[in-house]
C-alpha cells in the first residue's frame, strides 16, 4: 500500500512536470474563460538568450521574444522604506556628475517648437508668475524629482513655496517638501478611485469633502531652500454653501473667510502677515464645499506643482470636468505640462498598444484644446526590466511603448523625451540600482537617482529655452 502512494506521488510529480511545460509553448495571446494565463517556462536559466529569440534587433523588429513575469506598477514596501530614510544631500547641479551612472544626454524631438509656449513665459518670469504642471504615476509620489527641478527653477528665476497640493493624499508619510496632514472625516474622489456621481474631480485629480468639521494642515519641512517659506494660500473650491472657512498661518490664532457660492472653480486668496511655514484650514460643517486643494505661493517666479496618480496610465484625465480644466487655466494659467505615463500599462500582459496609443491621442488633443497656449512635453518610459530566470534584462515591450508614445507625439504635435536612452538604454536600470540610484525592486529611483534625474530634466528644458 505504501509503495502504491510512493508511486502516486512520483507520477504526480511527473505530471505536473509536463503540464507546466506544455503551458509555455500555449500562444501569449491565447485565453481560457476570459483568463489570460502569464507565460511560464522552467528551463528560462539554462536556455541560450539566442534559442529564446531575445535580443535588442529581434525586438525593434517587433518580434515576440519568449518572455513575461511584468513589475507591478504599484509602490513597493521596500521603495517606500528607502524614501522613508531620505538625506539632504548637495543640489544636483553641485554633485559630481562623474560619480556613478552617467546617462546620456538626449535632446527633444518631435515638436520641440511647440516648447516656445514655455520659453517665452519664461522671459517675462520678473512680472509674473510662469506654472507647470508635472503629472506622472507612482515615480511622482513624495515630490520626488519634481522637488529638485522647483528648487533649480525657482533658485534662479525666483518663487517661494511647493504649490499646489490635494486635501488628502496617499504619500503624505514621506512628501520630502512638506508634512501634510488631515482630519479622517474627508470624503476623497480622484483618478485613483474613478469618478462618483457628479462630483467634479480638480486639475490635481482629486477633489475633498468635509463629513464634517474637518481640517487639513500643511508645514514646510525645510529641506529645500525655495520651499522653506511662502507668504500666501490660495484655496480652490466649487459648489459652496454661504459660510466661512477658518484658517491659521504658523499655528497662529484662527482668522475666518467667506466662500463664494455657486459653480464653477472659486479661489479664496488668503495672505500671511509675513513669511509662514504652516498653513491650516477648517471647515464648518459637513458638505460646505468641494474642495480641490491649496496652493502655497510667495511672489513672481516658477511654480511647479507636483501631481502624482499612483497606478495610473494618464487615461484618466478624461475623468476630468471640461469646465475645471477651463477654470483651472484662468487661475494657474499653466505654461508648461508634463505627462510621465505609460510604465503601469506595462503591468497588463497582452498590452494592447493600438488602444493605449488612440486614447493618450484624445487626452492630450483635449489638453490642447483647453490649454491653447502651453506647451505639453511628453516623457517616455525609462528602462523597465523583466525577470528572466535569475537574471534581470530589459523588458522587450519598453521598445514598443516607446514607439506608441513617439506615435501620440507625432499625431498631437508636442514635444518627446526618451528618458530611456537618457538613462543609457537596454538593462540601464540595472546600472543605476548598481550604483545606489535605483531601489532593487527595479521600477523606481531611489533619492539620488531622482536627483540625478531631475538635473537631466532641468538642463533639458533651460538648454531648450536657450536657442
Amino acid at each position: 500500500m505504501f509503495k502504491d502512494e510512493r508511486n502516486h506521488s512520483v507520477l504526480l510529480f511527473f505530471f505536473t512536470i509536463i503540464f507546466t511545460m506544455v503551458l509555455s509553448y500555449i500562444p501569449a495571446d491565447t485565453k481560457v474563460l476570459n483568463y489570460q494565463p502569464k507565460k511560464i517556462d522552467l528551463l528560462m536559466d539554462i536556455v541560450p538568450d539566442s534559442l529564446l529569440g531575445y535580443s535588442r534587433i529581434d525586438i525593434k523588429a517587433g518580434k515576440e521574444p519568449l518572455t513575461a513575469n511584468l513589475f507591478s506598477g504599484a509602490m513597493s514596501r521596500e521603495v517606500i522604506e528607502a524614501l522613508l530614510t531620505h538625506t539632504k544631500t548637495l543640489p544636483f547641479w553641485e554633485m559630481n556628475s562623474s560619480e556613478g551612472v552617467h546617462g546620456n544626454s538626449i535632446p527633444l524631438s518631435g515638436n520641440a517648437d511647440q516648447m516656445n509656449f514655455f520659453c517665452e513665459a519664461l522671459k517675462q518670469v520678473k512680472n509674473k508668475k510662469v506654472r507647470i504642471a508635472d503629472y506622472g504615476d507612482s515615480g511622482n509620489e513624495g515630490d520626488f524629482m519634481t522637488a529638485d527641478i522647483r528648487e533649480r527653477f525657482q533658485s534662479e528665476f525666483g518663487g517661494n513655496g511647493v504649490g499646489m497640493m490635494a486635501i488628502t493624499s496617499q504619500d503624505i508619510s514621506f512628501r520630502i517638501t512638506t508634512k501634510h496632514s488631515f482630519s479622517d472625516n474627508w470624503k476623497t474622489v480622484s483618478v485613483l478611485t474613478g469618478k462618483e456621481g457628479d462630483i467634479p474631480i480638480g486639475i490635481n485629480g482629486f477633489v475633498s469633502i468635509p463629513k464634517g468639521a474637518a481640517w487639513v494642515q500643511y508645514e514646510a519641512r525645510g529641506g529645500y531652500k525655495s520651499s522653506k517659506y511662502f507668504t500666501t494660500a490660495k484655496v480652490f473650491y466649487t459648489n459652496a454653501k454661504s459660510s466661512a472657512i477658518k484658517y491659521a498661518f504658523n499655528n497662529g490664532g484662527e482668522k475666518t473667510a467667506t466662500l463664494q457660492a455657486g459653480s464653477g472653480v472659486k479661489e479664496l486668496v488668503l495672505t500671511s502677515s509675513g513669511n509662514a511655514t504652516s498653513f491650516r484650514l477648517t471647515t464648518a460643517m459637513a458638505d460646505q464645499a468641494q474642495f480641490f486643494g491649496v496652493s502655497l505661493e510667495s511672489g513672481n517666479g516658477v511654480y511647479i506643482d507636483n501631481y502624482p496618480w499612483r497606478g495610473n496610465s494618464g487615461i484618466s484625465f478624461r475623468d476630468i470636468p471640461d469646465f475645471v480644466k477651463q477654470d483651472f487655466q484662468k487661475h494657474l494659467d499653466y505654461k508648461l505640462i508634463i505627462l510621465s505615463y505609460g510604465a503601469n500599462m506595462m503591468t497588463a500582459g497582452n498590452i494592447n498598444f493600438t488602444w493605449y496609443k488612440n486614447q493618450m491621442t484624445k487626452v492630450i488633443q483635449e489638453l490642447k484644446t483647453f490649454f491653447p497656449q502651453t506647451s505639453i512635453l511628453l516623457v517616455g518610459i525609462g528602462d523597465r526590466p523583466v525577470k528572466r530566470g535569475s537574471r534581470f534584462v530589459t523588458d522587450p515591450n519598453v521598445y514598443k511603448m516607446i514607439q506608441c508614445q513617439k506615435d501620440i507625439v507625432a499625431a498631437t504635435g508636442i514635444s518627446f523625451w526618451n528618458k530611456f536612452e537618457a538613462m543609457g538604454g537596454e538593462n540601464s536600470m540595472l546600472d543605476w540600482v548598481d550604483a545606489n540610484l535605483a531601489s532593487k525592486d527595479y521600477g523606481h529611483l531611489n533619492d539620488l537617482g531622482a536627483k540625478k534625474m531631475a538635473g537631466m530634466v532641468s538642463d533639458l528644458l533651460l538648454n531648450q529655452c536657450k536657442k
